[in-house]
């Protein structure tokens, strides 16, 4: 089977409203065919006549090097498409389209409707759109939600990957696509790594200021392959920081919903965590349940604020009966 990997470069207004990107041109294309029986990559690349607006706005040329006048120059819409179309091959020989994010999917839509209508062609969309993969949702089910707000050069920068080429080169950004996807497919110990990185954010480094440090290390250490920061000791850290973060919570406006909402999703960040199958993970389960038990009562209004804090008060009993039972007694302070 091929995989394919690809980039649009837009030109759009600057705000990114969504009024705006319906009605972002597509200037280039870059992909990569990948196939894995015998290894080979494919590349194609293309600038793309503007369909909506014919200048090019200033900050995207900035981005990416591409001008009015190489625009005025390029090939149409549909001449890139049967193109593209042609390179791709079988259809039924492809395993997805990847891209980065959804918006290259949304605009390509937009655009191929708005080309299709007004030169009398057909749809080059409709036949491969349940190929398209946002590879961020593939790795969001992993647990992965870092995806959603590092960008391409930085997830391959903590995956040890340096980027190749230019960034808001067409091609370069597919083919660092594709170098994300084969690294993160291939070694569950980056996967997990990116994992962890959603956690070296605030509430938690604020708990552990030194928790960016014992991240870097831990990262360093498995780059090097030396074990004396392994996810051993990183895994224990991060426990330190969810316990305290727990007791924390004891003082809070049970009434506000956003308050709420928050630590639900702080509970989310931390159940990813569970799904670690190396270090101390494992123990954070049984805190990850009660956290979420005790937040359906609150959205329900069905504890008092005493109750609440004796609940939490609970869970870190709790919390230290499995650390200890763990034979882990570092991390719970001494009566």
């Amino acid at each position: 089977m091929k995989k394919i990997y690809i980039d649009f470069e837009m030109n759009m207004p600057t705000s990114k409203g969504k009024k705006d990107m319906l009605n972002a041109d597509i200037i280039a294309i870059g992909a990569v065919k990948y196939d894995d029986r015998t290894g080979e990559i494919e590349k194609f690349k293309s600038l793309i006549k503007p369909i909506i607006t014919k200048e090019v706005y200033p900050h995207i040329e900035d981005l990416t090097k591409i001008t009015s006048e190489d625009l005025f120059r390029a090939p149409t819409y549909e001449d890139v498409m049967r193109n593209f179309k042609c390179w791709l091959g079988s259809f039924s020989e492809i395993e997805g389209i990847y891209t980065f994010g959804n918006l290259d999917l949304v605009c390509f839509s937009n655009i191929d409707k708005i080309s299709s209508q007004k030169n009398k062609h057909p749809r080059f969309l409709n036949n491969i759109r349940n190929l398209f993969v946002d590879i961020k949702d593939k790795y969001l089910d992993c647990g992965i939600r870092c995806m959603n707000y590092i960008s391409l050069k930085n997830l391959l920068n903590i995956a040890n990957v340096e980027f190749s080429g230019e960034v808001h080169d067409p091609l370069d950004d597919a083919y660092n696509l594709f170098l994300l996807d084969t690294v993160l497919d291939d070694n569950e110990s980056i996967r997990n790594l990116l994992i962890i990185q959603d956690m070296i954010k605030p509430p938690f480094n604020n708990i552990d200021e030194k928790l960016d440090e014992k991240f870097d290390k831990y990262k360093n250490s498995l780059y090097k392959n030396e074990d004396n920061y392994d996810i051993n000791f990183i895994s224990l850290e991060i426990i330190k920081v969810v316990r305290e973060y727990i007791i924390s919570l004891e003082d809070i406006d049970i009434n506000n919903i956003d308050i709420l909402r928050d630590i639900s999703k702080k509970v989310v960040a931390i159940e990813k965590l569970i799904n670690i199958k190396e270090g101390y993970f494992y123990i954070l389960e049984n805190p990850c349940l009660d956290m979420e038990d005790l937040l359906e009562d609150l959205m329900l209004y069905k504890i008092t604020k005493d109750e609440y804090k004796n609940e939490i008060k609970t869970i870190i009993n709790l919390f230290d009966d499995d650390l200890k039972f763990e034979n882990i007694n570092d991390i719970v302070p001494k009566k």
